[in-house]
Formats: C-alpha cells, structure tokens, sequence
C-alpha cells in the first residue's frame, strides 16, 4: 500500500485528564485504513521485548516513506495540542519539546502464569510522554493507570497481570482500547496493559494477538 499510515479524514481529538490534573490526548479514527495497518505490522519479524514487556516487538524499516511522514504530524500533534497542557514533569523540568522519537509495533502474549516479578506491577515508562494506537477489532483491553494507596510499600506483584484494584493499588484513570484509537499520555504515572480474558490463556494470544503500537517521546 503507497500511503499506508495515511490519517484518516475522520479523526476526532478529544482531552481527559487524570487525577483533574494530567493530560491525556485521545485520537479516535487516526489511520484511514487500520486493517491494512495491522495486517502489514503483525508480517514483521519480531523480537523479545524488554523486561517489563510481556511479548515480542517489530519495526518498519527505517526511511519507509509513509511512516516517516505520519510520526512527524505526529509530532506537530503533540507539541502543539498536548504539550502546552502538561504541567511541570516530577523532576522540575517544563517539558517544551523533543528531541526525537521512536515507533515499535508490540505483541502481548505471554500466558499470565509467564510472567516475571516485574511484569506483574504497573510500570512508569523511561519517557515522559507516550504515545499507543490500539490496533484491535474486537478490542484486546486498553490501558489503566494506578494511585499506591500507601507509597511507602513495596509493591507486590500480582498473580498474574496487574488488575484495576488490589489492596495495595487503586484504579486512578482507564483508557478504553478502542480499534484505531491513539492515545498520548504521560509515562511518568504508574500504569499497565489491561489484559485479561480468555484469549491471553489459550491459542487466540497468537491467532489473533492483542496487537500495538508504540511511540516513545524523547527529551
């Protein structure tokens, strides 16, 4: 396909927040052809992905043309409609820009007895700002951010994948993962992939994988 990560002309932005105080920018209807997205994305070859990631990760080829063009609208995006929201980041610093950008396609598909200690707590990602489509129909869960009701705990791990409430964590903010819906939210928070049902215990993880991608912000 000539323009395969093509917007579609139907997008709609919408703005929530998280704790009445953190931005999150959701895009709706971002791809004109989500399909073909998917079905070019899940033919890449993949790799394991990081320790806190339960499945494997692919790339486009660098230079390709049409995904080149994306992220930079992408980025034209994100600093002129979801940066001036941010307030100032954990460490001081007034986020203005970026210095640069990374995209990956991800598979989650580890069973929930797989998991390591890690990959069984919410996480905080190593960029302030992050970006996911979600590229499922039906939809493979979205993503949930938590609040540590005592911060001073350790954190347990779960039984498997971190769920919406335990006694240690409550549920502070859920994105819905919608078929062809990007999200742009902070990576500083807390959070975790909302993977559950019968699909991430049998065959359906691989014959029809809950499927992602993923772009780093870099400052």
């Amino acid at each position: 396909m000539a323009d395969l990560f093509a917007t579609s002309d139907t997008a709609i932005a919408n703005f929530d927040v998280i704790d009445g105080r953190i931005p999150v920018l959701l895009v709706d209807n971002i791809f004109r052809d989500p399909a073909a997205v998917r079905e070019a994305a899940l033919a890449l070859d993949y790799a394991p992905g990081t320790a806190h990631y339960p499945g494997r990760v692919g790339r486009f080829p660098e230079g390709d043309p049409s995904l080149t063009a994306f992220l930079k609208k992408l980025v034209s995006l994100v600093q002129g409609q979801y940066l001036p929201h941010m307030p100032i980041l954990p460490n001081g610093q007034r986020l203005t820009g970026f210095r640069g950008l990374d995209t990956d396609f991800a598979i989650t598909d580890f069973h929930p007895d797989q998991l390591s200690s890690k990959q069984r707590k919410p996480h905080v990602d190593a960029v302030p700002v992050f970006g996911l489509i979600y590229l499922n129909d039906p939809p493979r869960g979205g993503t949930l951010f938590y609040r540590q009701r005592n911060p001073r705990e350790e954190l347990l791990p779960a039984q498997g994948y971190p769920t919406a409430e335990s006694e240690q964590i409550e549920l502070s903010y859920r994105i819905e993962g919608l078929f062809n819906r990007l999200a742009i939210y902070p990576g500083f928070i807390p959070h975790s992939g909302e993977i559950e049902g019968d699909w991430i215990t049998g065959e359906d993880r691989f014959r029809n994988p809950r499927l992602t991608q993923r772009i780093q912000f870099f400052i």
